[in-house]
């Protein structure tokens, strides 16, 4: 016997199908799409914030010194006074002296030379000087005195300023001795001027 199927059930059973089809498709994209979030990378969140770099410090250039320029220094004989041996040229005999310094030690050049025969004499002459000086000049006279006494000590305060003089020409006129200091040529600029003294003994005529 034949079993007639109504157009309705036909219809309901393509639609059924239809349906079933439908969420197989949207599982199968919604597994699709679950697999691509797992993949995919946030752009934002991936970006790391760059790491500042170290600002590099600058070196501030360094300033040549003029080579033409004197060299400032110190004085090595500072206070107290010094005592070293010149070499002496001149009419007077006198073949060498006593360099006394002292750094800031005052008074004024002159090249003629005072008499140091007695301590009075002594006294007068290192009236102005300072730092040593005076007492350094007295004891080099009392030496000079005991080493010949035929002969009469004088002085004078050949140079103030950062050279040494590297020795001395003892000259004799009828005014006295006059006392020429030889001056290297200026190489430094010191910082504090030296009173430079020259000492020596002249032969009694």
């Amino acid at each position: 016997m034949t079993t007639l199927t109504s157009p309705s059930s036909h219809r309901s059973s393509g639609r059924t199908a239809a349906l079933l089809a439908g969420l197989a498709l949207a599982a199968g994209l919604t597994a699709c799409g679950a697999e691509g979030d797992d993949t995919a990378t946030d752009p934002a969140g991936s970006s790391s914030s760059p790491t500042p770099s170290e600002t590099p410090t600058e070196t501030p250039a360094q300033t040549e010194s003029p080579t033409d320029e004197p060299t400032e220094s110190t004085p090595t004989d500072a206070g107290g006074g010094a005592a070293a041996t010149i070499p002496a040229t001149g009419s007077a005999g006198v073949t060498e002296a006593s360099l006394v310094s002292a750094t800031e030690g005052g008074g004024a050049t002159s090249t003629m030379a005072f008499a140091l025969d007695g301590d009075q004499a002594v006294a007068d002459f290192v009236t102005g000087l300072g730092a040593g000086l005076p007492d350094t000049v007295a004891a080099t006279v009392r030496d000079l005195a005991q080493q010949t006494p035929d002969a009469t000590p004088y002085g004078a305060v050949v140079a103030v300023g950062c050279e040494a003089p590297t020795g001395v020409t003892i000259e004799a006129g009828e005014a006295g001795f006059e006392v020429v200091p030889q001056l290297p040529k200026a190489t430094v600029q010191c910082l504090a001027p030296v009173t430079y003294v020259v000492v020596f003994a002249a032969p009694d005529a």
